[in-house]
Order: C-alpha cells, then structure tokens, then sequence
C-alpha cells in the first residue's frame, strides 16, 4: 500500500496548482483509509511451526491425533463428534470419524502447516493443517467426507477457513457421512440463532442466546442453513442422535 501512495505523489499531475493539491490531499485521504481497512480486517498472520513434520503414532477421535515426537496435534477448522465423554456415551457417527482418521493418517509421515496464529490451543495442543505424503490435507478430507464440520476461529487463516466451508457445502448437499442421517431428524427442523461474533449457533429456545447481543444475532430456520453458513454447534445444541 505505500509503495502504491509514493507512485501516486510522483505523477505530474499531483505537481502543482490549487485543484492539483486538492486532488493531492484527496487522494491522500483516501489511501490511508482504505490502508486502515485492510489492517482491520486482516486477519493475524500464523508463524510457521518450529518442527512442521512428524510421524502419527495414533489418533484419539475424528480431529485429535499424536505424533511419535509425544506432540498432540488437533486437526485446523474442524470438529468431529465426540467419543467417550467419562460417563456420557460416543456421539452419533464418532466411531466412523475416529476409524476414518485413523485409516487416513495412523502410521503415516506428515506435513504440518500453520494456518493459526496462536499455534496452540487453551489444552497445549499444536493447531495445524496437517498434510499427508499425497498432500492431501486431513482437515480438507475429513469435511469432505462429512466426518467432521467446519469449526470457525478468529486465529484460522481466512482463506483455509472459506476453502472448509466450501467443502462442507459439497458434503451437505451431497449428504455424505453424518450429513445423511443428521439432517433428516426432527432437530434438523427446528430454529437456531446465530452468533454473528463468535461464528457459534444455538438453539433459539436456550436461555444462552439472551446473552447474544442483537446486532451479532443471525437467524437459522434449520439446521442445515446454520451448517451451510459456516457456523458450528455451541455446547447447548443437543441435536446428536442417541448412539446404542
């Protein structure tokens, strides 16, 4: 951007005479708010990993793996359902996501790409893309299989973030993996509303969505329209069918 302004004030046109300077300033003016949008809205730039390859001794579900090196890796952008929770039973479709994971990736030596800007999450774990030999990426695949849902995240780099839910919308509308079932509950029927802020949906029924403030509300008529726009379940969404 400052190299675009310094061009601009070398033009002749830009050298002398009152509607000249007027246009100077002008200009001027304009160049340095459209540099302060593009600061606002950047997103923070992700370091690279200080060892970005390692091997996978085993994966612990649908998004969460370890390497040889003892490092947890969770898989950038994704959620996949839950496994044995202590005392609450595996989510709906968490044994094919975990058998999923584990055939894609266990044994395997692999690429790890940052696209957060922490690097880490709240537990220590190392937030990555992860790529195989093939160079397909885990996160990208495990969407794509509707395994796992998009989970979206201030750190993630935007353009990994939209290239997932471009993913999902092909899995949804194709109704693979968890989408075939999930969709045709009578949850799937009800309303959700939308944290514009948090990109979290909830069910609009829930005493959580009075603390959404009115101008981050988003609302969803069902639950595939809250999937197809990117947002992911808060912790008050109970839609997982019961897993006997």
């Amino acid at each position: 951007m400052l190299s675009h302004m310094q061009q601009l004030f070398r033009w002749p046109h830009f050298s002398g005479g009152k509607n000249h300077t007027t246009a100077h300033v002008f200009a001027l003016i304009l160049l340095c708010l459209l540099a302060l949008t593009n600061v606002a809205g950047a997103a923070p730039a992700a370091e690279p990993l200080p060892n970005p390859q390692g091997k996978v001794a085993k994966c612990f579900d649908g998004d969460t793996l370890k390497l040889t090196d003892r490092r947890t890796v969770r898989l950038a952008g994704i959620d996949a359902p839950e496994m044995d929770r202590g005392k609450h039973k595996p989510q709906y479709y968490a044994r094919e996501a975990f058998d999923q994971l584990t055939k894609l990736a266990q044994g395997k030596d692999v690429r790890l790409v940052a696209v957060d800007a922490k690097g880490k999450d709240h537990y220590g774990r190392v937030v990555a893309d992860v790529i195989l030999p093939d160079g397909h990426s885990l996160s990208d695949t495990m969407v794509r299989n509707g395994a796992a849902f998009v989970y979206p995240h201030s750190d993630l780099n935007p353009h990994f973030q939209e290239r997932l839910r471009k993913l999902q919308h092909e899995a949804i509308a194709a109704r693979r993996g968890m989408w075939a079932h999930l969709l045709t509950l009578p949850a799937a029927k009800k309303t959700y509303l939308g944290n514009r802020e948090s990109m979290r949906f909830f069910p609009t029924d829930s005493a959580e969505v009075q603390h959404i403030k009115p101008r981050n509300r988003v609302f969803f008529g069902t639950l595939m329209d809250a999937f197809m726009a990117g947002y992911a379940p808060a912790r008050p969404c109970n839609f997982w069918p019961q897993v006997k």
